[in-house]
């Protein structure tokens, strides 16, 4: 009988820390791309986990413009225009919006030019056409803001998808 009170005792003793008015988690980031996220440590609330995501958010979804150059035509489904149309010149370089690996890099698709296709996590695709000279190659990782190709003579054409649907890219760029 004693030792069933002492163990019944021992049970309540650890479950004491349960219930105790101050958790604290930690929160450690380890996706592909994190940008100086190491640690959190924060009151277990819905409330402060809701504003550290957000924050996270915040930091993480906005990607780099691909080319320099004004936006001629935007992002319509109306208009079956499914990207970015920029005006360049040629010679401007074009860079990876984020990191990710090259999944395609060709001339297949006539009316696209010389494209290249670049695989992001989260399954966002990138893909940019309309290119004179192409730097990388299929297999290739890239990092945000490196060159991958050079503009031609006609406008630089920009798209982003998201699992193979296409997506406005205005949302995700800075």
């Amino acid at each position: 009988m004693p030792v069933k009170f002492l163990a019944l005792g021992f049970i309540l003793l650890l479950m004491t820390g349960c219930f105790s008015s101050q958790q604290e988690v930690i929160i450690v980031e380890k996706s592909i791309n994190s940008q100086n996220i190491s640690q959190y440590k924060l009151i277990n609330t819905k409330r402060t986990k809701q504003r550290i995501v957000r924050k996270i958010n915040r930091k993480t979804n906005k990607w780099s413009i691909p080319v320099k150059g004004n936006i001629r035509d935007t992002f319509s489904t109306k208009n079956k225009h499914l990207g970015l149309t920029f005006d360049t010149r040629t010679g401007q370089n074009v860079r990876a919006i984020r990191d990710g690996e090259v999944v395609y890099v060709g001339n297949k698709m006539k009316n696209h030019g010389k494209m290249i296709a670049i695989r992001h996590p989260f399954g966002f695709y990138s893909l940019y056409t309309q290119n004179k000279d192409l730097i990388v190659k299929n297999g290739d990782a890239v990092v945000e803001g490196q060159i991958i190709a050079i503009t031609s003579k006609v406008p630089f054409y920009f798209e982003m998808k998201k699992f193979k649907q296409p997506i406005n890219p205005l949302k995700y760029l800075k």
